[in-house]
């Protein structure tokens, strides 16, 4: 869980000037105008961590509010979870003031809105999103860091004494704007970089936008025909509904990542 100072990334001993700059950029990411393209769950996300931002304007911009919260956070509490998203009908306005907020800490106007800031948003929320479903299925995995991938997990799968120990996996994730033949030839050579051995590696190509599963499969032949190898396990994914194209040879414990992100969506 993150404090008001980690929501409005800006240090304890930020300025007031310092507090309300930083809103003023946070709160833009999720303004309702960036995100209503977008599916009902990002805008549902959005309005939660505007709820959040506001709120946290609302203290740290009043002195006596942000000595009272600094003192708890010294105790060791409270920090805060991101707000559920509210309902339909109970979505606040991203800018709008608390009801006891006065006149003096009213957050101020958020700046025009920047083209392609809704597409970060789907990004942060996107991947977030995939490494804690990745964290949940590959329990115990490591995070590694490969140039060119949003995420990277290596697998650590436990031996059984009466089963078979399951095959090791190597996981890379990028987000492009578009999950297209241009995406896959883009991700193909970096991720070759990141081949072990001992290890299936599979790179989970997601978007919210993808191109027509025949002209995938083609951008991904080109590609081993260039390599002269099989490379990469790579898996398309729609991240607005979570819906992936598999290949025949792409590991369980990949599927179930897939799987729980869809299941989590209803």
């Amino acid at each position: 869980m993150r404090t008001f100072y980690e929501l409005l990334s800006v240090p304890r001993e930020a300025s007031t000037d310092d507090i309300k700059k930083a809103f003023r950029r946070e709160i833009a990411r999720y303004h309702p105008d960036k995100v209503q393209h977008l599916g009902q769950e990002f805008q549902d996300m959005a309005a939660g961590i505007a709820a959040d931002l506001t709120e946290a304007y609302r203290i740290l911009m009043d002195p006596t509010l942000r000595a009272k919260y600094d003192e708890d956070l010294a105790r060791g509490g409270p920090r805060i979870a991101t707000s559920p998203p509210p309902g339909p009908s109970a979505r606040p306005e991203p800018s709008a003031p608390h009801a006891a907020t006065s006149a003096a800490t009213a957050p101020p106007p958020p700046p025009r809105q920047a083209p392609g800031a809704g597409i970060d948003f789907v990004r942060k929320a996107s991947l977030s999103r995939l490494r804690d479903a990745i964290g949940q299925v590959l329990a115990g995995s490591e995070t590694l860091a490969v140039a060119g991938f949003d995420l990277a997990f290596a697998s650590n799968p436990r031996r059984g004494l009466f089963k078979k120990t399951e095959e090791k996996v190597r996981v890379l994730a990028k987000f492009v704007p578009q999950v297209d033949g241009e995406a896959v030839a883009a991700v193909w050579a970096p991720a070759a970089k990141a081949q072990a051995a001992d290890a299936v590696l599979c790179v989970l190509l997601v978007g919210p936008g993808m191109a027509p599963p025949r002209d995938l499969a083609s951008a991904v032949s080109e590609q081993r025909r260039k390599g002269r190898t099989a490379g990469p396990v790579l898996v398309p994914v729609d991240v607005r509904d979570w819906d992936a194209l598999f290949p025949p040879d792409t590991p369980a414990p990949v599927r179930a990542v897939i799987q729980r992100l869809k299941e989590e969506k209803h």
